[in-house]
């Protein structure tokens, strides 16, 4: 039953790290995508520095937060695999 739960994690743990790999790929995308709105929203046109400001912080959010994930799901993965190389040559 152990084994099955360390499995999971181990799974779980592999899906974090992509997941957070893929968000600190995306940044600059999902920057220059919340520019654009924003610059629709306010419609056509707005202060240079504002636009600059919106790409740059949202790019900073998804690429923050994608290095939180995939640190996160990195350690987890490193430890249930470690715990799993251990079950495996006790048995």
């Amino acid at each position: 039953m152990k084994k099955n739960a360390v499995v999971t994690s181990f799974i779980l743990m592999c899906v974090l790290f992509a997941i957070g790999i893929v968000l600190i790929f995306s940044a600059p995308a999902a920057g220059q995508n919340a520019g654009s709105t924003a610059i629709r929203n306010h419609g056509g046109s707005m202060d240079t520095n504002q636009y600059l400001r919106i790409i740059e912080s949202t790019s900073d959010a998804y690429r923050t937060g994608g290095m939180v994930i995939s640190l996160v799901g990195g350690f987890g993965l490193l430890a249930s695999g470690y715990i799993l190389l251990k079950e495996e040559r006790a048995s």
